[in-house]
């Protein structure tokens, strides 16, 4: 059995494991081309160039990593994390839309697109109420402040109906990786910490 000596060796390696994980402070990951997984809330400014929305962020500290003018990434955000998102040129009104847009959305992980003009159906795929999931262009100060409760895939476009390249993915997944980080980082704690003991046969 552990005594209060071998639980505190234990806790030292836990977090002497947290710390030389790769991710374990790492606020926003790049993933892939056009992917970037932002595990903590962050203020994504967002203007636009020809037909894509350009997004702009910083993580807060530790990280502090900065992000400018990426065209439409695909973002993985996560539950109970705060996330706004702010126009800041003119023109292109941003909204979120639930996974009903699938429908009409084609595409790989930075160029999608929507396949419809149908104002009538971007509005009903709209998160509700449709006014908190708008960001209006600048210079107004208007943005979304956005708390996902419940994972799976969202998309955001340009409200403007013909503005069809103006679209992304956002996916929100759980903090499951946190605990799969613990779990880990757990395992390599009792590595080292049978390492120590050697053969002596008993953790003390």
């Amino acid at each position: 059995m552990l005594n209060m000596n071998s639980i505190k060796k234990l806790s030292f390696y836990i977090m002497l494991a947290t710390l030389s994980t790769p991710y374990a402070s790492a606020l926003t990951v790049s993933e892939s081309a056009n992917v970037y997984s932002v595990n903590e809330g962050v203020s994504f400014n967002i203007d636009n160039v020809a037909s894509d929305f350009r997004f702009s962020w910083d993580d807060p500290q530790p990280s502090a990593n900065s992000f400018s003018d990426l065209a439409d990434p695909t973002l993985f955000l996560t539950i109970g994390k705060t996330y706004t998102f702010k126009r800041t040129t003119a023109s292109h009104p941003f909204i979120i839309m639930d996974n009903s847009a699938a429908n009409f959305i084609s595409g790989t992980d930075g160029s999608y697109s929507r396949t419809t003009s149908d104002s009538t159906l971007i509005s009903a795929a709209t998160l509700t109420p449709i006014v908190n999931f708008t960001a209006d262009p600048g210079p107004t100060t208007d943005f979304i402040s956005w708390t996902p409760d419940a994972e799976g895939d969202f998309w955001y476009t340009c409200s403007v109906s013909s503005h069809r390249g103006m679209t992304g993915l956002i996916s929100v997944v759980p903090e499951s990786s946190s605990f799969a980080l613990i779990a880990s980082t757990t395992v390599f704690a009792l590595a080292c910490l049978r390492r120590r003991v050697g053969s002596r046969g008993t953790i003390s």
